[in-house]
């Protein structure tokens, strides 16, 4: 048998041609490795009779393209193209000859040496061929990577045929040993997907090349694995279970991880591949997608009038193309409709007339253990049914298997594809009369030239009831510009979109099987994941899966916050086979941008770049990628990724350092560029001298974002800013005093959200802690204002003894320093302590001196609030009701002068208070029912329980 180098497919011996692939075959000489032309009798290089039994290792001399060394420059990636460390989703290879010590023990080292030269000049040649890299040779193993420098989406697919293709390489090599040492030789081999660092390797400098425990797992699985066997990692058994079969083994505990690893064992190829993305777990119905069926519908009507055509189905990765297809097939009657298919897969671009002989093969029935005489029996018999007396054309095909016809050896290859493409068309007419036929033709972006050169020319002539049914990728177009003359009238082209979100919505709902999906998943999915149905099944199968939702009695529920969801690896590379494409400056480009956000300013992009290229350009061409999108003109340029999730990945491949300097460098050109409006961008600021790891101005700008939004009412954002804020200082040592001072002020505004939440044991809890870290400022302006906080909160736990302490220390205070600020909170405040203690003459003292100081506190609208209510409430438990019902209605006049809807609120609210005593239940319950509809926009919770009960 003779094994194509190209698909590795069985040969009979003697074949010139592969029968699979078309592959020209080659006579390989066991003894030097030399491969010799087809028809050789002896080997060019050494001499040896190539008919005769190969077992002389002493004689190996290693033919020089084939050693390992040559594969492997001193800079990874140098034969690759230049790349910088980056975090990136790749699968790695481990490969160990089961063997090497007996061999070893049995053979001199320079035969050793010599031998394990040409093992690894081969699989050299096999990984590179499947467009892997050779990141290293130890010993008798090989370590190979998959998705560097250039990610693919089928990376763990390539992987695990480049391992099938080392183990028969080594396998058909063993008995030139086995007869010299008695044991065999074979390889083993591990494969993992995963993330690593990659990087050039520099021993001078001390740069690692590649690290990761994705590389430790393959390792550890190459361990595990017995002789021949092939054991992959949960990721990469998920991302080509479409290609193979599995064997599921125990979980096994593996070094470096905390739980047991599920392990898979790779048992075969599988007899046709299955293109769609998920074949597992949960799947929603074809949605958003009438018009498309309409319209393949419309052209089966005419394919069943007679008429034949061409419809183009383009879309990007995971739009749905496969899942129409596979509906549109299932609507069709095959006693009437006889559907043919040939699939182009991502690693057979460069074998000629792949997705043709894929087609072929199934119309002929050709099964991959059929014997060369079986093929051609097949294929003569077949041709001749189809064709009648067209049998000269039957050689042409023939080639394709690499069977032998003399009579066309000699002709020339322009005449040899003429032929074909006239033996081509004679089996399609010959299908298209015996029955309408539709040839569904897949990913034909993958196609190899060959079949593009030949596929277009038939596609020009289609003169029989014959429907080509293409799909592909936008970049891949079926028909040159000239050629659309030739089909006018019978080419149609269906573009396949991202679905709206109601059609968004319908797919979660379909998934989950519910009309009420999750408000925080809904805007998970349509703030991250937008209307790609592939993004969307796969981000809520990953969200099972990891039990982030979960089903308790028919309801489904998050277990942890959105922010908190990965992207899956199933997405990761089919974005990162997208973006490898990119020019690297481009690329760049884009990182900086996703640096910045899923959406961008122009200007900002073109202040942070490093980059001395044409910026514009490089945008227009993302734009036409459709990657990103330009959203507004006005008043600045904006752009937007087109998905989140692509913004992520991109952000992901950066290193954390490089994101770290990126992130300070657009908060420092935001704080240039936005002077004269920092306010609207505070947000942003902290988030970016956070990532930028600015401590200081990352709390000063969380600070001034809890400020905002608390001015706005936004009462549980400004909790979140303060939280952040609190937490990063927390995470420091706050050693200076400056930062002591932070942490103090930070509290003390942090205080008035606690208070408007109603959340009194957490305020306690929180100025307890850090009581004497204000006492050791010896700052009475800030240690009267944290005494008068402390105070205020203590009364609602009905400590009224120590609240009034502390607020009369708070008061002392501010008496010796002159500060109206700490004396008119005091004041205010021990109006609420007094007045629960029915000191009401006290409490009335108090209520004056906060009037003094409430001049020169006009802005301060939280004061007045203190104040006025806190009067309003001691009036009506003097029992003075006209006075609380005019602090009620000044209140409500403050409010509708000054747009102060807090004020309004509890103005009606006091008023209430005053009906409700006066037994005037009619005015009261209006007067409550105008606060009601005020506080819930507030977040003010305390009043809201109040008036409820």
């Amino acid at each position: 048998m003779m094994k194509c180098p190209e698909c590795r497919f069985d040969n009979p011996d003697g074949a010139r041609f592969c029968r699979k692939c078309g592959h020209e075959l080659e006579i390989y000489c066991q003894v030097c490795g030399n491969v010799n032309p087809h028809g050789s009798k002896f080997c060019n290089e050494c001499g040896q009779n190539l008919k005769e039994p190969q077992h002389a290792i002493h004689e190996i001399h290693p033919k020089p393209e084939l050693q390992p060394s040559e594969f492997i420059s001193e800079k990874p990636y140098a034969t690759r193209g230049s790349i910088e460390s980056e975090r990136k989703q790749i699968t790695v290879l481990f490969s160990d000859l089961t063997g090497y010590t007996a061999m070893s023990e049995k053979l001199d080292p320079e035969e050793v040496k010599e031998f394990m030269n040409l093992v690894f000049g081969g699989i050299a040649q096999v990984i590179t061929k499947y467009g892997g890299f050779i990141d290293k040779f130890i010993g008798d193993a090989v370590m190979a990577l998959f998705g560097v420098p250039n990610a693919h989406e089928d990376d763990p697919v390539r992987a695990i045929m480049a391992a099938r293709e080392i183990h028969d390489l080594v396998e058909a090599m063993s008995p030139q040993v086995e007869g010299r040492t008695g044991k065999s030789i074979s390889m083993h081999t591990g494969i993992s997907t995963g993330l690593v660092v990659t990087g050039e390797m520099d021993t001078e400098k001390g740069k690692h090349g590649m690290t990761g425990n994705t590389i430790n797992l393959a390792s550890r699985l190459t361990d595990m694995a017995a002789a021949g066997q092939i054991l992959v990692s949960r990721d990469t058994c998920r991302q080509s279970e479409g290609y193979f079969t599995f064997e599921s083994l125990e979980p096994t505990r593996v070094k470096g991880k905390a739980e047991p690893v599920k392990i898979y064992r790779v048992l075969f190829a599988k007899k046709t591949p299955v293109t769609m993305h998920r074949l597992s777990g949960l799947r929603a119905e074809l949605i958003g997608r009438e018009a498309e069926m309409s319209q393949l519908g419309e052209a089966v009507e005419k394919l069943e009038e007679g008429q034949g055509g061409i419809v183009s189905i383009s879309g990007d990765a995971g739009v749905g193309k496969s899942r129409l297809v596979e509906e549109f097939k299932a609507t069709l009657n095959p006693r009437e409709i006889q559907w043919r298919e040939g699939h182009a897969y991502a690693y057979s671009q460069n074998i000629p007339y792949f997705p043709l002989i894929d087609l072929l093969s199934r119309v002929f029935q050709i099964e991959e253990g059929d014997s060369a005489e079986k093929v051609r029996e097949k294929i003569e018999s077949s041709i001749k049914n189809l064709s009648g007396k067209k049998e000269d054309l039957i050689p042409y095909i023939g080639n394709l298997y690499a069977l032998n016809y003399p009579e066309i050896e000699d002709v020339s290859p322009e005449f040899w594809k003429v032929r074909l493409y006239e033996a081509i068309q004679m089996i399609f007419s010959g299908m298209a009369r015996r029955a309408p036929t539709i040839i569904f033709l897949e990913d034909l972006h993958w196609a190899d030239p060959s079949s593009v050169e030949l596929l277009r020319l038939t596609l020009s002539n289609v003169r029989y009831p014959a429907l080509f049914l293409c799909v592909s990728r936008p970049s891949f177009k079926i028909l040159v510009d000239h050629q659309f003359n030739d089909v006018d009238g019978l080419y149609r082209e269906i573009i396949i979109r991202d679905l709206s979100p109601s059609g968004t919505r319908a797919v979660v709902e379909s998934l989950l099987g519910t009309k009420s999906a999750l408000p925080a998943l809904e805007k998970l999915i349509q703030g991250k994941v937008g209307g790609n149905p592939f993004y969307l099944e796969e981000v809520i199968n990953s969200l099972i899966e990891s039990e982030m939702l979960i089903s308790e009695n028919g309801t489904w529920k998050l277990t942890g916050p959105i922010s908190k969801v990965h992207i899956p690896s199933t997405l990761q590379g089919v974005i990162s086979a997208r973006l490898d494409r990119l020019e690297k400056e481009t690329k760049r480009m884009l990182q900086e941008a996703s640096v910045i956000g899923s959406s961008f300013l122009y200007e900002t992009l073109r202040r942070i770049t490093d980059l001395k290229c044409d910026i514009d350009q490089r945008l227009g061409s993302l734009e036409k990628m459709d990657v990103i999108k330009k959203r507004s003109l006005q008043p600045d340029i904006e752009y937007t990724f087109k998905h989140v999730l692509t913004q992520e990945v991109v952000y992901n491949g950066l290193l954390k350092k490089d994101r770290q300097m990126i992130h300070e460098r657009v908060a420092l050109v935001m704080e240039e560029l936005f002077q004269d409006r920092l306010s609207e961008y505070y947000e942003f600021l902290a988030f970016h001298f956070k990532e930028g790891h600015s401590f200081i101005k990352a709390v000063d700008y969380l600070i001034k974002s809890g400020e905002k939004c608390f001015g706005m009412y936004s009462v549980e954002e400004s909790h979140q800013h303060y939280q952040e804020a609190f937490n990063l200082l927390a995470s420091h040592s706050c050693d200076t005093k400056r930062e002591k001072e932070i942490l103090i002020d930070l509290i003390m505004k942090w205080a008035y959200v606690y208070d408007r939440l109603g959340v009194y044991n957490d305020l306690i809890d929180l100025l307890r802690t850090h009581e004497s870290l204000a006492e050791s400022l010896e700052d009475k302006e800030r240690l009267g204002m944290f005494y008068g906080w402390l105070g205020f909160a203590l009364r609602f736990k009905v400590k009224l003894n120590d609240s009034y302490r502390y607020l009369r220390m708070a008061l002392e205070l501010g008496e010796e320093i002159n500060s109206y600020r700490v004396i008119g909170y005091a004041s205010a405040w021990l109006l609420y302590t007094c007045s629960d203690m029915g000191r009401l003459d006290e409490a009335i003292s108090f209520g004056k001196r906060a009037q003094e100081a409430s001049g020169f506190l006009k802005s301060d609208q939280s004061f007045y609030q203190f104040y006025m209510v806190g009067m309003g409430a001691t009036y009506l438990y003097r029992g003075e009701i006209k006075k609380t019902c005019e602090v009620g209605k000044s209140l409500i006049d403050c409010g509708q002068r000054n747009s102060d809807i807090r004020s309004t609120a509890n103005g009606h609210m006091i008023v209430g208070w005053g009906h409700l005593v006066s037994g005037d239940f009619h005015s009261a319950i209006e007067c409550f029912d105008s606060a009601l509809d005020i506080f819930p926009t507030v977040s003010y919770r305390k009043p809201n329980t109040i008036l409820r009960r």
